[in-house]
């Protein structure tokens, strides 16, 4: 079933509902779509619109049973198979039936393992300032900014026009970029 005001919260919908009390079709949607609805303010304004669609004053609210999961209906107490006994028809009736085990399923291992990444290569501060066209006072806003800008030229989707010499250049200018910024990250944290 379609719910045109899912998207709405209670208080929009009590917005809506002070303006079209005498709108049938509205308030139809409206209970549609409050039946859903178990936070209080959604099941008292459920009771409002019932009142105003079938007239009386905003009683307890007529909520359609949702479905649910099937219960298993206990009669009084099965009588209970003797230990060396035929299960009786009533204790069978009430058993659940076993479920049957399910075989295992193989994990498929890919053949080609991806080689790990190589580390990026160090470099001195100089040059990564040089990388980043930056200067070591600069703030570290404007460096990651930078760094950014500068991988983003390798994206995927800019690299497919590209000859392969280019793409090649780009991949290694995105690289010597992080290695640039590692470099800028470990002596701002003071690792270097």
């Amino acid at each position: 079933m379609p719910r045109p005001l899912m998207q709405h919260g209670v208080g929009q919908l009590e917005e809506m509902f002070a303006k079209g009390k005498a709108d049938p079709k509205v308030l139809k949607q409206m209970e549609q779509e409050l039946q859903y609805r178990q936070v209080p303010r959604a099941v008292a304004l459920l009771a409002e619109v019932q009142a105003a669609m079938y007239g009386g004053t905003a009683a307890a609210p007529r909520v359609a049973a949702l479905p649910q999961q099937p219960t298993r209906a206990l009669a009084s107490a099965p009588e209970q198979p003797s230990l060396w006994g035929r299960p009786s028809e009533a204790h069978l009736a009430a058993t659940p039936p076993v479920a049957q085990p399910r075989p295992a399923v193989p994990v498929i291992q890919s053949p080609v393992a991806k080689p790990p990444s190589p580390p990026l290569p160090a470099m001195p501060l100089e040059d990564a300032c040089k990388v980043l066209k930056t200067t070591p006072g600069a703030t570290w806003e404007s460096i990651e900014q930078t760094r950014r800008l500068l991988v983003q030229q390798s994206h995927p989707s800019l690299l497919k026009p590209l000859s392969e010499e280019r793409r090649a250049q780009a991949l290694t200018d995105a690289g010597r970029a992080n290695a640039a910024y590692a470099t800028l990250q470990a002596a701002r944290c003071g690792r270097t």
